[in-house]
């Protein structure tokens, strides 16, 4: 007996049978590209490609999105597939679901696997705007000097001049496609939770210029320098990995089977540097902000809202928490939190000028218990992420004399979950595996956050007894005295 069949796969042909709801403000199909976005991951086609359908309502205008992959081509095989369109669920915390079919995407590209389709987009004189979100560890750059790892293969191979695959490298090779046409001025927007992206990104497409041979790369950044604004961001909604489950949702909702839907929170902010070298979608028509200075939202984002992202992950998969709603509901670990937010991290956000929301509504936006967002997913890329976000304010604290003693024992929280047994925690990126490995044979909390500074420099910030030390003893801490016992010992 045949197998039946699934429904139908969501494309511009199912428009006419979807309801009014889900596909209101839909921009038409003719619309011109006007935004090439590197990295169309889950987060992007939450967050920015929402804003930029809802602004082309608004306000019209050839705005549609350009997606081009970094790495693979999952998500780009599957947006042809459906003339790109894809479906968003916003997921509130009582349930119910709100789907609403986007599709600002007009065109997808494999920047790895087509090059030069990759710096055509770029390089078209429609296109206004180039938009990353390619993770922290996608900028393949040094925190500290914030400029390219000097020893990074990938890197060297792209400025070698093979077909590029790393972003910056993919970036730079478009932009130079440019300036060959003598295009237009364009602004480059870095969409990723980095502080300062836009200059950091304006430094690495510098750097990337510097290592190209002479006669190239010289004049290449002279133009690109000329012609490109590099605008900041901060970006803040929680978008999960979507699951089997979330894909089966949408079908019995729509009666289409959709294999690039993204689910988030109904929350959605954005806040943009208002530095364009050209034109822009009228994304503050549609609750976007544009500002003069990014820094005081900045601090609030990765100090208020990812480092308690970060600590709840560390410490809730220590509990044994699988999901953050599960490690924010934690009997242990929730007056912890409260307590690094109320005492360490909302006093150091609002010092640098940012407003911080009260403690209870940011773990009540966290704690969706219908989203479903995996600790393991958050703990990646400890290395790159925790010296912003826990770490930077520890050490404003340890220099003003108060003891930032509650992040340091969330950043032990990380260094204990990489000396557990592979068998015992989630798996992480290859990155953190090699530092798991050293830390696992380390002979004792000491001696393991001694040889975690080579990776993560900023635990030397301090002098004397600096956070390094501190976090070692959080470490010992933890290992005498379990998670549990060392959270209600920290934060009675």
């Amino acid at each position: 007996m045949a197998a039946m069949a699934g429904p139908p796969r969501l494309t511009r042909a199912a428009r006419a049978h979807l309801p009014a709801d889900t596909v209101r403000g839909l921009p038409p199909e003719g619309a011109g590209v006007g935004i090439v976005h590197l990295g169309p991951g889950a987060f992007h086609r939450a967050h920015q490609a929402v804003f930029t359908q809802e602004a082309m309502a608004a306000e019209g205008g050839d705005w549609a999105i350009c997606a081009a992959a970094a790495r693979g081509r999952a998500v780009v095989d599957a947006l042809r597939a459906q003339d790109g369109l894809y479906t968003v669920t916003e997921r509130a915390a009582d349930g119910a679901d709100r789907v609403r079919v986007v599709g600002a995407v007009a065109d997808a590209v494999s920047a790895r696997d087509e090059p030069e389709r990759f710096a055509v987009a770029v390089a078209a004189p429609t296109t206004h705007v180039v938009t990353l979100t390619v993770t922290e560890a996608g900028y393949r750059h040094d925190p500290a000097t914030g400029r390219l790892a000097e020893d990074d293969p990938e890197t060297a191979a792209d400025a070698a001049g093979r077909p590029p695959r790393t972003a910056v490298g993919q970036l730079v090779r478009g932009l130079q496609a440019r300036s060959r046409l003598g295009g237009t001025p364009l602004t480059v927007l870095s969409c990723d939770n980095l502080p300062a992206n836009g200059r950091l990104l304006r430094g690495l497409v510098e750097s990337f210029c510097a290592l190209l041979p002479e006669r190239e790369g010289g004049p290449l950044w002279e133009w690109i320098s000329a012609h490109t604004a590099f605008c900041g961001t901060v970006v803040d909604q929680v978008v999960p990995a979507t699951t089997p489950a979330d894909v089966d949702r949408v079908a019995a909702a729509l009666g289409y089977r959709d294999t690039a839907a993204v689910v988030g929170e109904a929350y959605r902010s954005w806040i943009i540097e208002d530095a364009f070298a050209g034109p822009r979608p009228a994304w503050e028509r549609v609750g976007a902000r544009l500002v003069a200075d990014l820094a005081p939202y900045e601090t609030v984002k990765l100090r208020c809202v990812n480092a308690v992202h970060s600590a709840a992950a560390c410490l809730g998969l220590l509990l044994g928490a699988t999901t953050v709603s599960e490690a924010v509901g934690h009997p242990a670990l929730r007056p912890f939190l409260v307590a690094l937010y109320e005492r360490e991290l909302a006093p150091s956000a609002a010092a640098h000028g940012g407003a911080p929301p009260a403690a209870e509504a940011v773990l009540a936006r966290l704690g969706n218990p219908h989203l479903r967002h995996r600790l393991a997913q958050i703990a990646q890329q400890g290395a790159k992420k925790l010296p912003q976000r826990l770490l930077a304010p520890a050490a404003e604290h340890l220099a003003t004399g108060r003891d930032p003693r509650l992040a340091c024992l969330a950043v032990a929280g990380w260094a204990r979950l990489l000396r557990l047994p592979p068998g015992e925690r989630p798996a992480l990126e290859a990155g953190s595996e090699d530092i798991a490995a050293g830390l696992a044979a380390a002979r004792g909390p000491r001696e393991a956050v001694d040889l975690l500074r080579v990776h993560v420099p900023a635990l030397s910030q301090g002098g004397g007894r600096d956070l390094g030390d501190r976090v070692a003893d959080a470490l010992a801490g933890l290992e005498r005295e379990g998670a549990e016992g060392a959270l209600r010992a920290a934060a009675p």
